[in-house]
């Protein structure tokens, strides 16, 4: 496999990255109603042929196959340990229109897939060449074929990621890390920076439209407050700062206190913002 992003297939493959397949049900549940979203934004058909970037664990992929039955629905995704999650998961559903690549999607040949539609839950904000990657993504769509694409807001405006990350420094002493439109899941929180990326790699019809989604991770309260310690931000901070037992679990009850305000009786509902970006391929004559 040809990689550009080392950095990311590094991370993706690491225990880091192995928490994401750990607690693919947990975060699948949570990120439902922002799936919905991108799905209702990319309009498919049923002959439409998908592809799918940054597909994790297939959710996106499988959602996606399910509504184009006469159609296919292509998974990419850097990290092998995911993709054989996702391809267990095709094969317990029966999805013959769904199916999964290793690749780096920056540098993988693409051309030729006459694709329909590009979408993407979050996995856009990680390359490390986001022109260079948009560039050979539109290689696999038909002339204006679209790319729909969902990515956080801010920091600021996601609780999900602002509050564990706080509670983690405060408790672990870690300092403040300066503002970064380094690849990862926030560096797409302006979406002019976006809109630029987008025009520079030669797509049309940018858009970008801010969207507020609650989040429902399952186990009410304390199970959002640990699936906090074992992805995002805190769990970073708990890795780094080579926190003990007790840290992982005082800094769970502190995020449990904290997620109460989010709390609906057994459920709970955390307020996130993201924004969701459509363009057009054009292809050159």
């Amino acid at each position: 496999m040809n990689i550009a992003n080392q950095g990311q297939f590094d991370f993706w493959t690491s225990p880091a990255g192995l928490a994401w397949v750990d607690h693919q049900d947990s975060l699948d549940t949570a990120m439902s109603g922002i799936l919905d979203v991108l799905l209702e934004a990319a309009t498919l058909s049923p002959d439409h042929r998908v592809l799918d970037v940054g597909c994790g664990t297939g959710a996106s992929t499988l959602a996606a196959a399910r509504l184009v039955p006469r159609g296919m629905a292509l998974g990419l995704d850097i990290a092998p340990q995911m993709l054989e999650r996702a391809r267990r998961r095709a094969a317990e559903e029966r999805a013959g229109n769904a199916s999964f690549r290793l690749c780096d999607a920056q540098v993988e040949p693409l051309a030729g897939a006459d694709c329909d539609v590009l979408i993407s839950r979050f996995g856009m904000s990680f390359f490390g060449d986001t022109v260079a990657a948009l560039s050979n993504l539109a290689t696999a769509l038909k002339d204006k074929g679209r790319m729909v694409f969902v990515s956080w807001a801010g920091l600021d405006e996601n609780p999900w990621f602002l509050i564990p990350q706080e509670l983690a420094r405060s408790r672990l002493g870690a300092p403040p890390e300066p503002p970064s439109d380094a690849p990862g899941p926030l560096a797409f929180a302006d979406p002019a920076h976006v809109l630029d990326l987008m025009r520079r790699a030669g797509l049309e019809e940018g858009q970008a439209d801010t969207r507020r989604i609650d989040l429902t991770p399952p186990g009410g309260v304390s199970g959002a407050a640990r699936l906090a310690t074992h992805v995002g931000p805190a769990a970073r901070l708990l890795r780094l700062c080579s926190a003990t037992t007790e840290d992982r679990a005082a800094i769970a009850g502190d995020i449990e206190a904290a997620f109460a305000a989010f709390g609906r009786g057994p459920d709970i509902r955390i307020p996130a913002t993201v924004h969701v970006f459509v363009c057009r391929a054009r292809r050159q004559a």
